[in-house]
């Protein structure tokens, strides 16, 4: 069934940082990429997909026009053209996978001296993010010729762990001189059963490395300076005043809206937004949400004697009662203005009885 180019921007706005127009389109690859990475960098890759989408309309629904364009290029090139924007991509990815490897490690619980061995597993990992994003559209290429390329940095893990930019750029060269080609036939048409099964486990073991990430040796600090494991923070902040409190106030909203209906919750909530300002007011004027027109003027009037910037010589002391005097002044208009939009919706209530 052909592609919409509609559709595919609906769901570009939508759902585009976790690539369901790549989805949509049947380029799997890209829109593991941008969930991964957040639509792509954080957003930049999502960016330029608007501008990039008809294109990729025309190549998934293979128009005849795109294809003898791409077949001339095909002719002309034996093998695709450099890309910087892929070249980033690859330099990324892979770098960030390789990382997320080394992250993933649980210090704690293997000895120092056994990180380079268990970061056997890095250059592997980077070949997979080369290989990921290399065979992104019409391009391809072999898996092994970058496996190549990043194992022969391995032994630089022995001298330092923060090897992982060299096993890239390794990775990325052997896989753009050897393996690099043009996808001649567009991949097999699969079942979207299949398709969401394979970006499922690749995503849980994405997620397995974040997870192990954070539960093994992630840290915060305190205000003393001192180091606190992720998941003991966590298991702290569960216990402390702060979440007991919050907890109890839910508990009360609940059981609020058990014997008050949800509606009024959305009421409580809105006026405890305080939309008018009119809490604020009155708060200003030293009054409780009973007062009286009268006791408003009042304390108005009170009030503004009392700070009035002529009452007070010394400068500092002006400055102050200044900035009082105008806060009050304003907290009076806000109630009057109140009062005048209530007298206006009283009077047509009273005018009109069959709208109210």
């Amino acid at each position: 069934m052909a592609k919409s180019l509609y559709v595919a921007y609906v769901l570009w706005f939508f759902g585009g940082f976790y690539g369901l127009h790549h989805f949509y389109l049947q380029r799997d690859r890209q829109a593991l990429v941008w969930w991964m990475f957040v639509g792509g960098y954080f957003g930049l890759g999502w960016l330029r997909d608007l501008w990039r989408l008809p294109e990729y309309v025309k190549d998934a629904n293979e128009e005849t026009g795109y294809m003898e364009k791409l077949a001339k290029k095909m002719k002309k090139d034996d093998k695709p053209s450099s890309s910087f924007v892929r070249y980033c991509g690859q330099l990324i990815v892979s770098d960030a996978f390789g990382y997320l490897v080394l992250a993933a490690i649980p210090s704690e619980h293997v000895p120092d001296w056994s990180h380079p061995l268990l970061a056997v597993f890095v250059p592997l990992a980077v070949a997979i993010g080369i290989h990921l994003v290399g065979n992104i559209g019409r391009e391809q290429g072999s898996f092994w010729w970058p496996l190549l390329g990043a194992y022969l940095t391995y032994p630089l893990y022995f001298w330092s762990l923060n090897s992982v930019f060299w096993t890239s750029l390794f990775s990325q060269c052997f896989f753009n001189w050897y393996s690099k080609k043009w996808r001649r036939k567009p991949l097999p048409r699969r079942h979207i059963c299949k398709r969401l099964l394979v970006l499922t486990f690749c995503g849980a073991l994405y997620i397995s490395l974040w997870g192990s990430w954070l539960y093994f040796n992630c840290t915060v600090t305190d205000q003393s300076g001192d180091e606190i494991k992720c998941r003991d923070a966590a298991k702290n902040f569960f216990t402390s005043p702060m979440w007991q409190e919050f907890k109890s106030v839910m508990k009360d909203i609940y059981v609020f809206a058990q014997y008050n209906g949800w509606k009024e919750i959305w009421h409580q909530l809105i006026q405890a937004f305080d939309p008018q300002g009119e809490v604020n007011a009155l708060k200003v004027l030293n009054l409780d949400s009973s007062a009286t027109q009268e006791e408003i003027t009042a304390h108005y009037r009170k009030l503004s004697r009392q700070w009035h910037p002529d009452r007070h010589k010394d400068p500092g002391k002006k400055q102050v009662a200044q900035e009082k005097f105008i806060e009050i002044q304003r907290a009076y208009e806000v109630l009057s203005q109140i009062k005048s939009k209530r007298l206006t919706r009283n009077k047509k209530e009273r005018d009109n009885p069959e709208a109210a």
